[in-house]
Parts: C-alpha cells; sequence; structure tokens
C-alpha cells in the first residue's frame, strides 16, 4: 500500500466540501482525512467497492448453466451466431439464417435457443430411461477437454478421437476383441449407444450414416455449411467456436445429468414401496 499524495488530499478535501452542500459523507471523509497514513485501498473500501471481474474463459467449462438459465447475450458473446462464407453455404440451412453480414452468414439464435432446448429434452429422457449417450468431437485441442468434462459431469461417455468405421454397424468384429468375454459367452457382447451427440457432424459423416443404419438417434451442430437433414435433432449454431462448443455441450450434460438425478430419485421411491408393501405383505402372514 502506498501513502496517498498530496494531490489526492486535495481532491479529497475538495470532496468534503462539494459533499459538504449536500450533508452527504462529511463525517466520513474528515475521519478518514485524519488517518495517517491514508491509503487508497482502504479509502475506497469505506467509501466505494472494489469491481470484482465474474468474467473467465474456464466458467463455461468448469460451471454452465442451464437450458433454462440460458439467455441469447451468453450465446451471442460465444460467438454462435457466426456461420461461415457464402461460397460454402448450403441451401438447406436457409430457414437458420439471419441475414449476411461481410460475406458471413449470421445465424438467427432465436432458432439455436429453442433447438438447443428441444434437445436437452431429448437427452434428459435417454438419460432418465438409463440411456447410453456418446459425445463425439474428433477435432481435438480444447474442443477434446469440452467433451471430456460433460461425459463425466453426466456419467456418459465421449470420443475424441478419429471414428473407427464399423463401430455400429460391425461392431462385434471391430470392438469385440477389445471387450474381455465372459465365462459361459461365445463372443463378447457389446453395447450400442442410444443417442449421439455430435459436436463436428461435418467430419464425421462415417458416424451419421452408420447411426442411420442402426436406427440411433443423433444430435449435432449444424453450421451453414451442412445439411440440417442429417442429423434428428439438429442445433443451428457455430461449430468452431470453443467458447461455443463449451457452452453447447456443458448446457446439454446437464441435462443429462437432470435425467440422472430424476431416475435415481424415481428409483429410491420404488425401492421404499416395495419393503412397505413387504412389510405388509409379513404381517398379513
Amino acid at each position: 500500500m502506498y501513502p496517498i499524495r498530496n494531490n489526492s488530499r486535495i481532491f479529497l478535501s475538495r470532496q468534503v466540501l462539494y459533499h459538504n452542500r449536500y450533508g452527504k459523507f462529511t463525517t466520513r471523509f474528515i475521519s478518514l482525512y485524519k488517518e495517517s497514513p491514508l491509503n487508497i485501498a482502504e479509502f475506497v473500501k469505506q467509501t466505494g467497492s472494489f469491481k470484482k471481474v465474474s468474467i473467465s474463459a474456464t466458467k463455461n467449462l468448469k460451471s454452465p448453466p442451464s437450458s433454462y438459465d440460458l439467455t441469447m447475450s451468453s450465446l451471442l458473446s460465444a460467438n454462435l451466431h457466426l456461420g461461415h462464407s457464402t461460397s460454402l453455404w448450403n441451401p438447406k440451412t436457409s430457414p437458420f439464417i439471419f441475414g449476411i453480414r461481410y460475406g458471413i452468414n449470421i445465424i438467427n439464435l432465436d432458432y439455436t435457443l429453442i433447438y438447443l432446448r428441444r434437445a436437452c429434452k431429448v437427452v434428459k429422457e435417454i438419460s432418465y430411461n438409463d440411456g447410453i449417450i456418446l459425445f463425439i468431437n474428433t477435432r481435438g485441442g480444447l474442443f477434446s477437454k469440452s467433451v471430456i468434462n460433460a461425459a463425466k459431469r453426466c456419467n456418459q461417455y465421449q470420443l475424441t478421437t478419429r471414428w473407427l468405421p464399423g463401430t455400429i454397424t460391425n461392431s462385434q468384429q471391430t470392438l469385440g476383441h477389445l471387450i474381455p468375454k465372459n465365462e459361459n459367452d461365445i463372443i463378447s457382447k457389446t453395447f450400442k449407444p442410444d443417442l449421439l451427440v455430435l459436436l463436428n457432424p461435418l467430419e464425421n459423416e462415417i458416424a451419421l450414416e452408420e447411426a442411420r443404419y442402426g436406427n440411433i438417434p443423433t444430435i449435432g451442430i449444424v453450421d451453414t455449411d451442412f445439411d440440417p437433414n442429417k442429423v434428428t435433432w439438429p442445433i443451428p449454431a457455430n461449430d468452431d467456436s470453443v467458447r461455443g462448443v463449451e457452452l453447447l455441450v456443458g448446457i446439454l450434460s446437464l441435462a443429462a445429468k437432470d435425467g440422472l438425478v430424476q431416475r435415481k430419485l424415481m428409483m429410491d421411491k420404488i425401492q421404499k414401496e416395495r419393503k412397505q408393501a413387504r412389510v405388509i405383505y409379513d404381517h398379513t402372514i
């Protein structure tokens, strides 16, 4: 802490005279002025307040908002409205485009918010019914970290490396040797996911085709250069923004976590009712 300078003392004395006209803060300023030495931090602490910076680059990664608390400003600050160049435009995304600015398609965030909340309901129901959800983002780098955290948050699965062809359509040959067999099993048992969440569907069209053949629903972030009809529940947004992908996958993982919590409450209620029914049955016997 550095002692306040003379010009600052003159400024404080002027403030005392100014506020003395209105009868405000006179005693507080005089008492602070008589202290020796007078510090700037102490003066601000007693007369005002420090401004705390609440913006963090990892805020959405650690504690993303829910779909009910999501606002249009948060989507805008995550750059989810920025599409691709008009030269890469897919005409099937025209209902989601708000306009063109400097040769860049601008995505209408009203549709993003509506389609995102619809996708959250789907994720919540699948998680409530004890389904398997697979989050996929094969770009690596900062994208993979958000996918891993999202899968851990809702106790689901993730893929951050290359999609291996045949993972769904030929899973026994592709993944069977990686799964240990039981004593009575002739071949290893593989499981298919109940939902695929693709954060970069343009680079994973093979996964989309395998999901279509396997009757597995999909959720994908659809940019202006991708066909939204290839995804069961598209979310029109910018898939190249790291902050945007962190925000969207965090919201989806919170919806899945909410489904798990409701399932646990439902199972506890069923067990409690079974115990009560068993007690009643024992008393009747």
